[in-house]
């Protein structure tokens, strides 16, 4: 396996890539002497891969137990984390034991924070399954799960031991599995590294038909891309924020749609909104629109807020966005990654972040969706799956958050002059 050592500040671990390498995953296992393994994956990943890798740790690292949880976002509570515990400590875990997150970013968040939890912490080992997990939430510190008034509002940050990826689990992944986590590619590209624009480009396959060659550079430049903002940031509160590109609307696209629209691909559709809020503010031109809309329907999702989601559902969710409080937003604004070009990250201060208007949002929201029903396309069609599928953040979530007031997402903005534009736009040190 290629190694990688990721850096964040003081907190470092390696992180390990091959392709049909099942053998060295538990020999890293093995050699963590641990007194038990705890894997912990969903019931679909369970049946894939996690009783033939429970047996084999059993065999040459020690005692392993599977623990399962439900397939879905839905599940990823509070009330799951606290389950898996109670069966984690009654089949005896310890201190010395290591808690094996397999499978993909639900499952990696409630194995994270779960780890973190049991006896005030744990040994965590992410062995992802998924494009998204592999390439994005396996590479941050953040264990949070769902509460009804949005996503990842409950955590924790908390490091793991290693990270173990096999791109040979890859290939029982869907195509919407797929083309999710190339949104999170598209992402890392426009704002983070342009210089690998003009290769995937070429590379992205709406078809999602990707060799193994072309999925581990991929991945390899994501974890470039990420090392580029959080080096010097392993909380993700300053120049790691870029991060959040996509992820404001996105998210709120993902949780409105109860489950339509995969994680990737909301955040896929979240910057082609973010790209035309940073035109009307003048900070970027139509080329960069374009753009945008060019390399998400090359990954295979159409740029437009899908018509079989409910854009009120949708403006509603924008209100709790998990951004507030980062700026000193005024009344009936939220604060957003903008991009005045690619790689160019707009600032207030130091801060990659700009007070948006919520209104102005909620009306590129509305143009994106009349765009989207115009066109009969969905970001994600939720086809049948035709085989089994890894967990992923894709799955049905709540709909509607908590008791949601009628205020500050449909609030007119307050009298005054407009947000002054950033002081300093830019590429994130």
């Amino acid at each position: 396996m290629q190694t990688t050592r990721i850096a964040m500040e003081d907190a470092s671990f390696p992180y390990r890539l091959g392709t049909d390498c099942a053998e060295d995953v538990v020999a890293r296992l093995a050699a963590l002497e641990a007194s038990s393994y705890l894997v912990v994956a969903d019931t679909t990943v369970a049946e894939l891969y996690g009783a033939a890798l429970t047996a084999h740790i059993d065999k040459e690292a020690g005692p392993s137990h599977l623990l399962t949880h439900e397939v879905g976002e839905v599940h990823k509570t509070l009330a799951t984390v606290s389950a898996l515990a109670e069966q984690a400590l009654g089949r005896g875990a310890d201190r010395r034991s290591v808690v094996v997150a397999l499978g993909g970013g639900v499952t990696g968040n409630i194995a994270g924070l779960m780890a973190s939890l049991l006896f005030r912490g744990i040994r965590l080992v992410h062995v992802p399954t998924t494009v998204v997990a592999m390439l994005d939430s396996v590479l941050s510190l953040k264990q949070a799960v769902n509460t009804t008034f949005g996503k990842n509002l409950a955590g924790t940050f908390y490091q793991p031991v290693e990270v173990l990826a096999d791109t040979a689990a890859l290939r029982t992944l869907p195509p919407r599995e797929i083309r999710s986590g190339m949104g999170e590619v598209v992402k890392n590209a426009l704002a983070i590294r342009p210089a690998m624009l003009d290769r995937l480009a070429g590379a992205l396959r709406p078809d999602t038909r990707y060799d193994d060659e072309t999925m581990r550079w991929i991945i390899a430049e994501s974890l470039a891309a990420k090392a580029d903002v959080t080096s010097g940031d392993k909380h993700e509160r300053r120049s790691g924020l870029v991060l959040e590109y996509g992820h404001t609307a996105g998210h709120a696209i993902e949780h409105a749609s109860r489950g339509a629209v995969a994680h990737g691909a909301g955040v896929a559709v979240g910057m082609t909104l973010a790209a035309e809020v940073s035109r009307r503010l003048g900070h970027a031109d139509a080329g960069l629109v374009a753009l945008h809309r060019e390399l998400v329907a090359a990954a295979g999702v159409e740029p437009a807020v899908p018509d079989h989601v409910d854009t009120a559902l949708v403006k509603n969710w924008l209100a709790y966005d998990n951004k507030r409080g980062y700026l000193d937003s005024p009344p009936g604004h939220t604060p957003m990654v903008l991009l005045s070009a690619p790689g160019e990250v707009l600032h207030t201060g130091t801060m990659p972040l700009v007070p948006v208007p919520l209104a102005l949002l909620e009306e590129v929201v509305d143009e994106s969706a009349a765009r989207g029903g115009a066109g009969g396309g969905a970001a994600e069609p939720a086809a049948a799956r035709t085989g089994p599928v890894p967990d992923g953040p894709e799955a049905a979530v709540p709909a509607t958050p908590g008791p949601v007031p009628a205020g500050p997402a449909t609030a007119p903005l307050p009298s005054g002059p407009a947000p002054t534009a950033p002081a300093a736009a830019g590429p994130v040190p």
